[in-house]
């Protein structure tokens, strides 16, 4: 055992091994690894276990050379777990047990926090998506797919943490970042942002972005990332889908950009009306 507080989610080796999941795995050939796989085919960051809210935890392969499969089949893109599922990485199966005893129990923790540990914060919250990915599936062959996202994956989440922010969630074929709103925090998204619109002249895979600020609902970090809710969680993964629909590659909420606008060029992009939102909302791109 790696870990002496016996948390109640593992992955287990063929010789027993067992490796308790507490917040984030990342897994891999390099010693920083939370799990090291002494195996020439494993990349030196391979891939990762992210914990999510409800419990769940997801297999992201970081653009690897020779993949991650999940019960025997190929990765292809952010996997959630179940119990009894085996990770294939090179030789090494990896065994994810998650019982659910485990879960009741961390319901019953989510369930006893006090009014106290829920707290209402401002952040800025950005969603990113690739676009398209189902024709993606046709456009580049089966092998290299999964290596592409991967490594979109892997660069995305690096240049987000570099510039203070955290990815809070995989979403299939993106992600929800947050950062939040402190003394310097728009000068982080902002190098944000912007490394992320570089990205996207230089990427074989095309994505688009959203970004907005408002106030979310934090919860406890008992999966290691903190449960974001509310009303402006739900209005930026509607934003996302406006965005197709506009078939813009950035868009930018109102209150984003009036507290952004002395250090981008923008657009308007109009008013529109979101799902589940009363009125109009002013966008704008950059």
């Amino acid at each position: 055992m790696n870990d002496t507080t016996k948390a109640s989610v593992w992955l287990e080796n063929s010789a027993g091994e067992q490796f308790f999941i507490v917040g984030n795995c990342p897994i891999g050939r390099t010693p920083t690894n939370q799990i090291v796989l002494a195996d020439d085919r494993a990349s030196r960051r391979h891939a990762l276990v992210h914990a999510q809210e409800q419990f769940q935890y997801w297999l992201v392969d970081l653009g690897s050379s020779n993949g991650t499969s999940l019960n025997g089949r190929r990765v292809s893109q952010p996997t959630m777990l179940r119990h009894g599922d085996r990770v294939e990485i090179g030789a090494s199966v990896l065994t994810f047990h998650q019982p659910s005893t485990a879960t009741a129990a961390q319901r019953t923790n989510r369930d006893e926090q006090t009014v106290v540990d829920i707290k209402s914060v401002p952040c800025w919250l950005l969603v990113a998506d690739i676009e398209g990915s189902t024709r993606l599936h046709e456009k580049f062959p089966a092998e290299e797919l999964p290596v592409l996202i991967g490594r979109w994956l892997a660069e995305c989440k690096q240049l987000i943490e570099e510039c203070g922010g955290s990815i809070n969630k995989f979403l299939g074929d993106g992600f929800l970042a947050y950062w939040h709103a402190t003394t310097g925090s728009s000068l982080q998204v902002m190098r944000a942002a912007e490394a992320l619109k570089r990205l996207q002249g230089g990427s074989k895979l095309p994505f688009r972005f959203v970004l907005h600020h408002g106030t979310v609902f934090c919860g406890g970090a008992s999966l290691g990332e903190e449960s974001l809710s509310g009303r402006e969680v739900n209005f930026i993964f509607r934003m996302e889908k406006l965005a197709s629909k506009l078939q813009e590659t950035r868009l930018l909420s109102e209150m984003a950009a009036c507290l952004l606008d002395a250090q981008l060029a923008s657009n308007a992009a109009g008013r529109h009306p979101l799902p589940g939102f009363e009125g109009e909302f002013g966008f704008v791109t950059f």
